[in-house]
């Protein structure tokens, strides 16, 4: 099924993160996210990129950590908003 803007995930950590906006780019679906403490109130400054992965039934989140790709990634998603 996928991930979908508005709606909070758990990472393998326990961070907790609400998907705020997505974009494709280059074949692959990546979304903004911000974290969320146990209340769902936003942290501010816990602001990420992340690539979406399916495998079968299984989604799978990766940060982006490519410079270039969160600077080409931070243009499309805010002129999005």
């Amino acid at each position: 099924m996928g991930l979908r803007t508005n709606t909070v995930i758990t990472l393998e950590n326990q961070e907790k993160y609400i998907i705020l906006n997505e974009t494709m780019y280059g074949g692959t679906k990546y979304f903004l996210v911000m974290g969320v403490d146990e209340n769902k109130d936003i942290i501010p400054n816990k602001v990420k990129i992340i690539e979406e992965i399916i495998d079968g039934n299984d989604v799978f989140v990766n940060p982006v950590t490519d410079p270039e790709l969160i600077i080409i990634l931070t243009r499309i998603l805010k002129s999005q908003l």
